[in-house]
């Protein structure tokens, strides 16, 4: 076995399936798909249960646990070479794991990934959402020096990498565990790749309050992130430089329309809003209730 591919779900049924219709015509054969159900109640289990029996896919439940919590569980289960990781909203392109592959035939490669496509480019709160993390995955991980950066749903690990450093740390329930995951793996030696043409398209339906409170959420990640790197490894994650902030406040200029550009750039000045108020919203309530 080559591949584990592991995909967390909680209550996206709909859209569940087209994701794994996806890794059913993955055109590299030698692999699993491991699918863990968050505690979601929307008729997933019955559905799994029943791929589960055909012999398609593994498939694991646990309570309500988090994110992180549901990659790791996936994990213990993995008995490829590679682990893949992606999301219940994702679809993936035949070729995904033969991209992935290609890289890990450098032993020197401990992990790589690719950007989002946003699968309803219509939804302005989708649509920002994958630009913001795009943009830090172009710039980011080609800065000298800069800590990598790639996200959860289109990313690949030597399992070995991630036995190293114990996997996804449950801690995280949602927000920051992706970061936290590469930068363990980075400061033990592993070398990360981001790479641009293995693209994936990603189906999120955010609205207005959907995307506030996932950059709330993400604050709160961040804080845990700082505060939990520095108390494990005696150092905090290197520092986002302003102008790369700049940066992707102007950056919507150079490839939308002007009115759909002017729009994008208020919602990212809302998300890193919304990240700041997550990020003291952790803090104040960790002084209120020191351990």
């Amino acid at each position: 076995m080559t591949f584990s591919v592991i995909v967390p779900t909680y209550n996206r049924l709909s859209q569940l399936k087209k994701t794994l219709t996806s890794l059913f015509g993955q055109s590299y054969t030698s692999y699993e798909i491991i699918v863990v159900n968050d505690g979601g109640s929307d008729g997933s289990h019955e559905y799994l249960q029943d791929l589960s029996s055909q012999g398609k896919i593994k498939y694991y439940h646990h309570a309500n646990s988090g994110l992180a919590a549901t990659r790791k569980a996936g994990l213990q289960y993995a008995e490829g070479t590679f682990v893949a990781f992606t999301d219940d909203d994702c679809v993936l392109p035949p070729d995904w794991l033969h991209k992935l592959y290609d890289w890990f035939t450098d032993d020197s490669v401990a992990g790589v990934g690719g950007p989002t496509q946003t699968g309803d480019p219509l939804n302005p709160y989708a649509d920002v959402n994958d630009f913001i993390n795009n943009y830090f995955k172009s710039r980011l991980n080609s800065r000298a020096g800069q800590d990598p950066y790639l996200t959860g749903n289109n990313v690949a690990f030597r399992r070995s990498a991630l036995e190293k450093v114990g996997g996804p740390d449950p801690k995280f329930r949602m927000g920051a565990e992706d970061r936290d995951l590469l930068l363990r793996i980075h400061r033990a030696g592993g070398k990360i790749i981001y790479d641009p043409a293995i693209v994936i398209e990603h189906y999120n339906n955010s609205n207005f309050y959907g995307f506030v409170r996932h950059q709330f959420v993400q604050g709160k990640g961040s804080y845990l992130f700082y505060t939990n790197t520095k108390k494990s490894s005696g150092c905090r994650p290197t520092p986002i430089p302003l102008k790369v902030y700049t940066g992707l406040l102007l950056s919507p200029f150079s490839s939308r329309p002007f009115p759909r550009a002017l729009f994008l750039s208020v919602l990212i000045i809302l998300a890193q809003v919304s990240v700041t108020a997550g990020f003291f919203s952790a803090l104040l309530k960790k002084q209120s209730h020191p351990e």
